[in-house]
């Protein structure tokens, strides 16, 4: 849509130059304030440094009349010569001291007023002139108090010196009295204008403020909430608006456009309502086929289950004939070692299948929430002892060296469930291991939390499988096919989230296992339980 221009100024521009008046009466007050304000520090620094100026006079003055008292005091005839001039050498030093001070306030008086022209820098120099005299005459009176033979010419010297610089003295003192003066008047004048100034400009920002609001902000709030109602009452679904736009200004273009939506809100509303009844009928033929959907899923969900509560039950049969042989043969006296040794690896196979079908049977249970699990405190190293005892014929027969480093580990959890679990990732380990390598078991309280660690020297996961692997059903990207159902890294998961737990898998491993340093990367699972004394799993889980 083309943009439209206006036939008179628009509210827009109206607002601003309306602002920008308010705007610049605002900074014309603040730069004249601070011009005055900066005047006013100028010339109120200029009474101090005049008033200064006086004090190093009076001082001077006093200490000229210092000397002149001790050259009296010492001009008797019973006071040495070196002690003499010795005081009143100390005492023409403090008169040429306060020389000096007064030489250096003259200097940054004459600094103070460079930006007041040369007619004023002259008239601060010729103070200078008036000073040179006085040290000029105070350095004569040195030299012939020096030279006086007595108490008489003394004198003499003391009041033709006092007749020459009193009046130097006190035309200096009066100069600086009336810049100190003058100075203090045009404070005051100072303050008189920026009284006046501050009132003219709170009248001239009040009367502005004034007919901004009558002229311009009154009657656009008036349309403004005119537009407000409108919007509401679209909002409630009454769309038969209609403002009264008449202008060219951008609020009788907005006006303009509620007038359009309400209008194609109208229309839109009637055919939303033909829609929905042609979508209702869809939406009851589509819940009838999701329904019929979900009632299919629900048998083959059915089925699946079944499935593994069936096969677990089928493979325990003749696995229990298999102990059974297994447990005459280790009781048989024969003593045939690898008999016996064969006999061992019989039962060991057998007990790892028999413990894969329990978890199978849990996998499948689990989720119909038949399985419960106990939670009390336990130690989590015993557990992994164990474990390890479990696990040691097959580490043997692989040539992997199992090195536990286990801490007392209190830990509140189920401590059957967790020895099943830290087996099931000892025996990954073995499985994932080549012969003479390392696996490390490390079991301790990290942040009051429990920790077990199994570190390996394996080929590790790609990142891909790092969080995928416990997944039900998952295996590596490495493994083969028929290495396993993929069940043991998710019931391990699954039991520790029931006991407030969890646990990570990480490969290339942090460090590698003590003892090893075969250059693979291999992997590190991490397994926490809560500490004794922390909230039982049964309340985390109502928390």
């Amino acid at each position: 849509m083309a943009e439209r221009v206006p036939t008179h100024a628009s509210l827009r521009l109206r607002l601003i130059v309306g602002a920008a008046v308010i705007a610049l009466v605002a900074v014309f007050t603040a730069a004249l304030a601070v011009q005055g304000t900066v005047t006013i520090a100028r010339q109120i620094e200029r009474a101090a440094s005049a008033q200064q100026r006086i004090d190093l006079l009076s001082g001077l003055s006093a200490r000229i009349s210092d000397y002149a008292v001790i050259a009296v005091e010492t001009a008797a005839p019973e006071v040495p010569v070196e002690a003499r001039r010795a005081r009143l050498g100390s005492q023409a030093e403090r008169v040429e001291d306060a020389f000096a001070a007064i030489d250096i306030a003259l200097g940054a008086a004459v600094a103070e007023v460079a930006k007041d022209g040369e007619a004023e820098q002259m008239r601060r120099a010729t103070r200078s002139l008036v000073l040179a005299r006085m040290r000029a005459q105070f350095q004569a009176l040195t030299r012939s108090v020096d030279a006086t033979d007595g108490p008489v010419s003394l004198r003499a010297y003391l009041d033709g010196f006092a007749t020459q610089f009193s009046p130097l003295l006190n035309e200096a003192v009066n100069e600086e009295q009336r810049d100190r003066d003058a100075a203090h008047q045009s404070v005051s004048e100072l303050r008189e204008r920026m009284v006046l100034l501050a009132l003219a400009a709170a009248a001239s920002a009040a009367v502005l403020t004034v007919l901004f609001y009558f002229v311009l902000v009154r009657p656009l709030m008036r349309r403004l909430a005119s537009v407000r109602e409108a919007a509401a009452g679209i909002g409630e679904g009454d769309f038969g608006i209609a403002l009264e736009a008449g202008g060219q200004s951008e609020i009788d273009w907005l006006m303009q456009e509620i007038n359009r939506t309400a209008a194609r809100l109208r229309e839109r509303q009637d055919s939303v309502t033909r829609d929905r009844a042609a979508l209702n009928e869809t939406i009851a033929e589509r819940t009838a086929r999701l329904e019929e959907a979900n009632a299919r899923l629900a048998r083959i969900d059915g089925e699946r289950r079944r499935f593994f509560a069936d096969i677990g039950h089928e493979l325990r049969t003749p696995l229990t004939v298999i102990l059974a042989e297994s447990e005459l043969g280790l009781s048989d006296e024969v003593n045939a070692e690898d008999a016996t040794e064969a006999l061992s690896v019989i039962r060991a196979r057998a007990k790892r299948l028999n413990r894969r079908i329990d978890d199978l049977l849990r996998v499948a249970r689990s989720e119909t929430g038949q399985i419960e699990l106990d939670a009390a405190p336990f130690d989590l190293a015993s557990a992994a002892e164990e474990a390890l005892s479990d696990m040691a014929p097959l580490a043997k027969r692989r040539g992997v060296t199992l090195v536990p480093t286990l801490a007392p580990t209190p830990a509140t959890g189920d401590a059957d469930w967790m020895r099943q679990v830290i087996s099931g990732l000892i025996e990954n380990a073995i499985k994932k291991s080549q012969a003479g390598g390392v696996i490390e078991v490390s079991a301790g309280t990290v942040a009051k939390r429990a920790q077990l660690c199994v570190t390996d020297e394996g080929e590790g996961l790609p990142p891909a499988d790092a969080e995928r692997v416990f997944d039900r059903f998952a295996r590596g990207t490495r493994e083969a096919s028929g290495s396993g159902f993929g069940v043991g890294l998710a019931l391990a998961r699954w039991v520790l989230q029931r006991q407030a737990g969890g646990i990570e898998l990480e490969s290339p491993a942090p460090r590698p296992p003590r003892g090893g340093g075969s250059g693979r990367p291999g992997a590190q699972v991490r397994l926490h339980l809560p500490a004794v004394g922390s909230p039982s799993p049964a309340e985390i889980r109502e928390l």
